[in-house]
């Protein structure tokens, strides 16, 4: 019922007296009726438009007690993945571990209301971190929650422009070059503390993957034997329990003991290993990112802060939906992914996160998969798994500080090593996908060498180019045809795809290549069955390379020519095909 037929159902006619008497007699009635309506009605009315830009009203009215206890058990056992992972990925952005926790809870409650796949976790990852480092290293915090801000509403433009399509545009080996790339990328850097090395003094030792790896091999030597001992302990331990640690809950003065007595704290003797350090407790308060924050006795304004971001808020969101529609993908059993519904969501995720301190948010392939096997129903597990991350910002928030660094960095190594990818290049070589093994070669080099978001979009511009090139580049079959019961034999230059300027020059030499070695005598039909487009230029040249062809003597006939076609090139009908107008028939 669209929205005047609404009206006219709750005000009546006014202009009868006695249809408003009985609408006032049976009131309840209707009214009772128009609600039904505009519950039922699944194409007009506004409730159909909320459902469509809110997916939780689609799967709520019938919600049942079953999925609410799988949604419990899996929010739960995803709620304890997500903790230790949050401050894992917020040391990698050099951020205090309570920005990563203020990204879970916030990302896991949005995504509840606006997602459309049960299984895809919103909150920090390791990739998002990266790419958070890499563009706000050295700044203040501020600059992190602006990039979030900005990442959102970035991603908020292009699903509302409709641009899910984008993501089309980059292919299986890019995805698995770039992820493979980033997990080296995050254990590289996560080598110093897992060995228990101090930061470089000098910039130029901290600079990329190969200069990292260059400096721990100059200073393994200064390894300690605690932090390096916890530190591959953790990994090996995670290995054994195949990455889904299980967090046994335990009384907080219980925690307490175990922590001081773990860390030596109860003795007044020094730590043997680095810890994480204080994290504050508590949620922030709102506060829009928009506002000039003061560094030293400088006064920095929000459009200098995006200025100093460079290319980070168009990057950060064109690779954070890329990630979180790849999960999404991967998870929907085969049933199509609302890329665009998918931008709003992980939009307002960063945009409302921004607003209480959050990094850059997007899905999580470790916890999808860790949802996925815990058997949940819908996006409602987000819920319980904030509950979590508001429990840890509430309570156990000073029990952080016990962690050591080891143990962080031997969690994100155990948990991006399986992004990494290797066995990709045997396949594509195996199955003869050589220029796909090229681009993956590429884009993986460019991202090691150049930094990921140079290697995201060479790896996108590389893989370009072979579907580009079968458009442009001129490809034909041909082959002499002899038709019996007309007597006509012909030379067949069967056309691929299109023809479009640049392919013109070969398409007029190779007939007049026919044309010499088979004589002028045999005419020459050119089939346009498989021609899906054809430019301005290609239309002129085939006018122009008839009128040649008809001077030298031969003959140039088109067939299975689209109709939109015939009369931009001037044809006309013949008793062999279609023929140009300077031809005769």
């Amino acid at each position: 019922m669209v929205e005047g037929e609404e009206l006219q159902v709750l005000k009546g006619p006014p202009e009868s007296q006695l249809e408003i008497s009985v609408a006032r007699r049976d009131g309840d009635r209707s009214h009772n009726s128009s609600r039904r309506s505009l519950r039922n009605n699944g194409g007009k009315g506004c409730v159909p438009i909320l459902r469509r830009w809110l997916p939780i009203l689609r799967w709520t009215l019938h919600y049942s007690r079953i999925d609410l206890l799988a949604d419990m058990i899996a929010g739960v056992t995803l709620g304890l993945t997500m903790i230790p992972q949050s401050i894992a990925y917020a040391t990698i952005a050099g951020l205090p571990s309570q920005y990563g926790l203020y990204a879970a809870l916030v990302g896991s409650v949005v995504y509840a209301f606006l997602g459309t796949v049960k299984e895809v976790s919103i909150g920090p990852t390791s990739l998002m971190a990266l790419l958070t480092y890499q563009y706000a290293a050295n700044h203040p915090p501020q600059y992190v929650v602006v990039l979030a801000f900005t990442a959102g509403i970035v991603e908020l433009l292009m699903g509302g422009a409709r641009l899910g399509f984008l993501i089309c545009l980059i292919s299986e080996p890019v995805t698995s070059a770039f992820t493979s790339a980033t997990a080296l990328i995050i254990i590289g850097t996560q080598l110093r503390n897992l060995l228990g090395l101090p930061k470089p003094v000098t910039a130029t030792a901290d600079g990329g993957l190969f200069s990292t790896v260059l400096d721990v091999s100059r200073r393994y030597t200064e390894a300690t034997v605690p932090d390096s001992s916890v530190g591959f302990a953790c990994i090996l331990l995670l290995v054994i329990l195949q990455q889904l640690p299980k967090l046994v809950p335990a009384s907080s003065q219980r925690w307490r003991r175990f922590a001081c007595l773990l860390c030596g704290s109860n003795t007044g003797s020094a730590v043997p290993w680095k810890l994480s350090g204080k994290v504050e407790p508590g949620i922030p308060s709102f506060q829009l990112p928009t506002q000039d924050i003061v560094v030293g006795n400088v006064t920095i304004s929000f459009f200098d802060i995006v200025a100093d971001l460079g290319s980070g808020p168009v990057l950060v969101p064109l690779v954070a939906i890329l990630a979180n529609v790849a999960i999404g993908k991967a998870f929907s059993s085969g049933q199509p992914v609302d890329a665009t519904q998918e931008m709003i969501a992980l939009g307002l995720c960063n945009v409302i996160g921004s607003c209480f301190r959050s990094m850059p948010t997007t899905g999580a392939f470790t916890r999808s998969a860790v949802s996925h096997a815990s058997g949940v129903r819908t996006p409602l597990s987000g819920f319980y798994s904030a509950l979590l991350c508001l429990l840890a910002l509430g309570i156990l928030t000073p029990y952080f500080f016990y962690i050591p660094r080891a143990t962080l960095a031997a969690v994100l190594i155990a948990a991006v090593t399986p992004m990494l990818d290797p066995s990709i290049v045997a396949k594509l070589w195996r199955a003869g996908f050589h220029y796909d093994l090229l681009v993956w070669c590429c884009c993986i080099a460019l991202c090691l060498a150049a930094g990921i978001e140079i290697g995201l979009l060479g790896g996108m511009v590389v893989s370009m180019v072979q579907p580009l090139a079968s458009f442009v580049w001129l490809r034909v079959e041909c082959e002499t045809i002899h038709e019996r019961d007309q007597h006509f034999t012909y030379r067949l230059i069967r056309l691929q795809q299109g023809l479009l300027y640049p392919g013109v020059d070969r398409l007029r030499t190779l007939v007049l290549q026919e044309m010499h070695m088979h004589g002028a005598t045999l005419p020459i039909v050119l089939d346009c069955c498989r021609m899906v487009l054809m430019d301005f230029t290609a239309c002129r040249a085939l006018d122009n390379l008839s009128k040649e062809v008809h001077r030298l003597g031969g003959n140039l006939l088109l067939r299975n020519v689209l109709p939109c076609w015939h009369e931009r090139l001037a044809l006309h009908e013949t008793e062999h095909g279609l023929a140009f107008g300077t031809q005769a028939s």
